[in-house]
Formats: structure tokens, sequence, C-alpha cells
């Protein structure tokens, strides 16, 4: 009961109170799907995205969409040519205010669609916990709903950094993991409460039927808030791991690694019977780090070029070393709004098709001792900075 309670209030993290009103809100879900027809597999994302909203229950607001801030005498002065009018403001910058939905693929061909809707529209509910909106229903054990856009409306509105097109779903899931806050600072937190999650069902994306198996969904599910997301922004979560020192697949492990904060990255990790959290909040003797994303050297066969995502972390029981690798081809290239005027976006990139090691020493006096040395595949990994949003 006590870890139902604990993952209730992970989940609920952020939800009420006056944290609401500014700042970014996100569930974030993650999970494999297997073709019906052809049995290919597919990774997916499904997102719900609270931002501002309570600055404007009643209408979304996106701060990439122009708003003339002239009045008539104003647009007079200009067509004159006048000296007033080299000081008028040609648009009004807004803080953005909305609730969003985003359904997504990733791999050879990425894609997005995206629902937005202001917060009025939604209905919330803490016992049980539940956020539904007129065609999507999120909760504690259940992800269902179908959005779509048009190509036209898609043309029309390039401020949604979305694609077109349809899809619905209708999922459950079940956590496997005991771990809940990853990152408690003042301006940041992060849960990854479903390292390790079970997914069940179908998701039809644009026609195609994916069925999700939780035996092959290597699922993985998430919360961050915060006054607005970090920068860089850095995440590694691996669910599908084998012993390179026995061979077997390690049912009962999982990691996720996030940042940055203050300089240094978040971890949480369950490997069988140890579970090791690394949060920045604590001082800098009790643990080190270090971490890059860098592109490797060119490839003669251009479609082989990789990014190279790299963590070695340090404390006085443990070191542990991350390496993953993702195709350029198969990474996606997202744009998120920020929750400020300045008209930031957060410029993502992200994969969910990397592979690569995790090794893992504890401290025995002098010595190292190796606890386990696994090959990662079906790794979401992602890096960003933030830049002025065009489109």
């Amino acid at each position: 009961m006590a870890a139902k309670t604990k993952k209730i209030k992970d989940f609920n993290a952020g939800f009420s109170g006056k944290k609401n009103k500014l700042g970014i809100n996100i569930w974030r879900f993650f999970f494999n799907g297997i073709n019906s027809v052809s049995g290919s597999e597919q990774m997916f994302f499904i997102e719900f995205e609270m931002l501002n909203p309570f600055l404007s229950p009643s209408e979304t607001i996106l701060s990439f969409k122009t708003k003339v801030k002239i009045s008539a005498e104003d647009l007079q002065y200009a067509l004159a040519g006048t000296d007033s009018a080299s000081n008028l403001q040609i648009e009004e910058k807004n803080l953005p205010s909305y609730c969003v939905i985003r359904c997504g693929m990733l791999g050879i061909v990425p894609k997005q669609i995206c629902c937005y809707t202001p917060i009025k529209q939604i209905t919330f509910k803490n016992h049980p916990f539940e956020i539904q909106t007129e065609s999507t229903i999120f909760t504690e054990n259940k992800i269902s709903g179908n959005i779509s856009l048009s190509k036209t409306e898609c043309e029309k509105h390039p401020e949604y950094f979305c694609d077109s097109g349809n899809v619905s779903w209708d999922i459950t899931y079940e956590t496997n993991s005991e771990v809940g806050e990853g990152e408690n600072t003042k301006n940041f937190r992060w849960f990854p409460y479903g390292l390790k999650t079970d997914y069940s069902g179908k998701i039809v994306y644009d026609g195609d039927e994916y069925i999700i198996n939780p035996k092959k969904s290597f699922g993985y599910s998430e919360r961050y808030f915060g006054k607005s997301l970090v920068e860089p922004w850095f995440h590694i979560s691996a669910e599908n791991l084998t012993s390179v020192i026995t061979g077997k697949t390690l049912f009962d492990s999982a990691f996720a690694v996030q940042g940055i904060f203050e300089n240094r990255v978040a971890f949480a990790g369950k490997f069988e019977d140890n579970l090791i959290v690394f949060e920045t909040d604590s001082s800098k003797r009790q643990f080190s780090c270090v971490w890059d994303c860098v592109q490797m050297p060119e490839n003669d066969n251009p479609e082989e070029n990789l990014l190279h995502w790299s963590v070695s972390l340090s404390s006085k029981k443990w070191i542990i070393d991350i390496d993953v690798f993702c195709r350029i081809k198969e990474i996606f290239n997202r744009k998120i709004e920020l929750p400020d005027e300045s008209r930031l976006v957060l410029n993502m990139l992200q994969g969910a098709t990397g592979t690569g090691e995790i090794k893992l020493y504890k401290r025995n006096g002098s010595n190292l001792e190796q606890i386990e040395h696994a090959n990662l595949t079906k790794v979401v990994c992602e890096f960003g900075h933030t830049e002025q949003g065009e489109f």
C-alpha cells in the first residue's frame, strides 16, 4: 500500500497549488509496438503537457502566433512614413498558456501529432488520479484517446511544431520499479516513477495498427515540472538490458539519466537487488560526473553516422559508465516551446533506437567489484539546447 501511495503522489506531483500557474508540467510515456501486419517494431511516445495553463484558462495562447499591437491611428502614422512610425511595436509578445497532448513515433521516419486545448476544457481528478480532455484520458494505470490534425491546419499553424495525421491509442500500464523522486531542487523536479513500465494494448498511427505486448514494450514513464525545461537537456533511459557476464536478459533492471541540473546529471537505476539514485542537490563530494553528447567522426557510409551519449558517475560506493550510440538518420529534431515571453524553444534531438552498454562497479575499500556489464538496446536518448524559435 505504501508503494502505491508513493506512486500516486509522484504521478500527482506539481498538479495543483501555486506552482501550477507558471512553468511547465509534463507527463511522458515511452513504449514499443509491433506492427500487426509486418511484425516490424516501432518506438512511440505520448506526452501530456501544461504550459503556464492558468494564465489563459479559456483560450490557448502560443507565443509564436503574431498578435498585431497597433491601433488605427498608429497605422496612419505608419502609412504616412512619419518618425513616430519607427517606434511602433508591430507584434505583442505574450507568455504562452495551454495544455497539449502529443503522440509521436521515433525512428527512421519520425513524426508527432499534437492537440492544443485550454485548461478550462480539461477535467481533473485526484482520487483516483485522472486527466480527461475531449478525446483523451490519462490515469495512473491507463492512457487512451485519439487526436488528429489535417494537412491544411498543419500548414496554417506552423507554431504548433507538429505534423499532420491521425492516431488513436488504448493502453494500460503497470510500473515495476520503486524509484520515485529522482531530482528535487528549487526550480526543477524529476520523477522517473516508471523506470520500468509494462504497457499493454494497441496504437493505430496513420492507419497502421501496432500491438503493445508488455513483455516487449520496453516501457518507461516519468514526470517533470519546473520553471522551464533544463538547458542543456540531457536524457537517457533504458529498459532492455542483457548481461554480458551471464548472457541473460535482466528483467528486473532499468535506469534513467536526466539533466543538466547544476552542471551535473541525476541518475536513477535498479539492477536486480541494487537500487541506486544520484540527486544533484547533494554535495559535490558525494558524487562526481562527466557527461557529453557528440557526433562521432563521419563514416564512409553516411547512413551509419552516429551521435554518442556518454556518462561517468563516481561516488564512494559506486562507479557507473554509460555509452549510448544512435544513428543520426534515426534522430528526431523536435522543437518544444518554453514558458517565458522570449519566444524560446528547446531544440531537442531525440532518438529511441539507441544501442550501447552500461558498466556498474562497487567499491570495496581500494578494490572494485564489477556488479554488472550489460548491453543496451531500444534506448531513449535526448539532447537539446534553447534557442530563438523560428518557423
